[in-house]
């Protein structure tokens, strides 16, 4: 027996074929759809509707250029040429969906890095493999290491040497391991050196240069223990550094109006027009026989030297910590 169904749905044909049929004397019946009618169905996404829909990282090039590449929390890498008019994908052929940063090299904007493994600590977050490098913008992709740290929350490029950068590693999500921390290569990313450990359960999460002087490096590591069904955001690992010697020695931030109590996820933004001028969004707990938290947007005009904190909002910091700096205007931030 043959049906053609030109005007049933491709959910309803198949509900039909799946449904009990009351058998004939004669025996059971059989069904076939003919190659017609299945070239007409159109198909439709039913799920899961899940995770997807995150963005971990955003880059492009400085105008008048307008290239653009967004980092999905699992959905690999998209480019776009016109200003995001439309996009494409460029990271289907990779073993890893989950993209935590991206950075694209400022003396070679061919040069792209991704790095993989969503930053964020949601209860629905997935492991990344490794940190990858395209040297024909986005086109092709090489895995370049770094495989164990299964989280990448930041790539910090040198200025004027495209094989000089820093990762800022937090480490796995689920479990404590060693493979977590800020990591330096010299050499385009053949050798890796971990420049800054903290412990097994606290990696690194934001990392920046200093445009006037790179040899000066920020980061900021975080602990947090991540479960099925809790989250500690923060904890003794969680700190601001800074380095004056492209880091070979750090220097932990205290005083001068920082938060001094146990911290958790910090973001970190210095003002390309004037590096003097840098913010910080803390989480930080609450001090002892105070009710209000420390924690929000920090400002500091000395290069971080003084702080002083310019907003009290900061919500759910282990999801929402961003924070940017108009490239013109210090004052103007995001």
């Amino acid at each position: 027996m043959r049906f053609t169904l030109p005007g049933f749905s491709l959910v309803a044909a198949l509900g039909l074929l799946a449904a009990p049929q009351q058998a004939p004397a004669q025996g059971p019946a059989s069904f076939e759809l003919d190659s017609t009618t299945v070239a007409g169905f159109r198909w439709r996404n039913i799920g899961p509707a899940n995770m997807q829909g995150r963005v971990a990282d955003v880059t492009g090039i400085p105008s008048p250029s307008k290239t653009m590449f967004v980092a999905a929390a699992a959905g690999g890498i998209w480019k776009s040429t016109n200003n995001g008019v439309t996009w494409r994908p460029v990271f289907d052929n990779q073993r890893v969906v989950s993209m935590g940063s991206l950075a694209i090299a400022p003396s070679d904007t061919m040069q792209v890095w991704a790095g993989s493994g969503e930053q964020n600590s949601r209860n629905s977050i997935s492991p990344g493999g490794g940190i990858y490098k395209s040297m024909d913008g986005g086109l092709t992709w090489r895995l370049m290491g770094l495989e164990k740290t299964e989280v990448i929350g930041r790539i910090a490029i040198h200025p004027t040497n495209p094989n000089v950068l820093y990762v800022a590693a937090l480490g796995a999500i689920w479990r404590s391991n060693p493979e977590r921390g800020l990591y330096k290569t010299e050499d385009g990313g053949q050798n890796w050196q971990l420049v800054k450990f903290i412990s097994d359960k606290a990696g690194f999460v934001d990392v920046a240069l200093d445009p006037s002087n790179p040899d000066v490096v920020w980061a900021s590591s975080y602990e947090r223990v991540r479960g099925p069904y809790f989250l500690r955001s923060g904890g003794a690992g969680s700190a601001l550094w800074k380095s004056t010697d492209a880091g070979k020695t750090w220097n932990e931030v205290k005083g001068g109006g920082f938060p001094a109590t146990m911290k958790g996820r910090i973001s970190i933004a210095l003002a390309p027009s004037n590096p003097r001028v840098m913010y910080t969004l803390v989480e930080a707990d609450t001090a002892k026989g105070e009710k209000e938290r420390p924690s929000g947007l920090y400002r500091s005009d000395d290069g971080g030297a003084t702080w002083t904190r310019t907003n009290n909002s900061n919500t759910r910091p282990f999801y929402y910590s961003q924070v940017r700096v108009h490239p013109k205007n210090p004052d103007r931030v995001y």
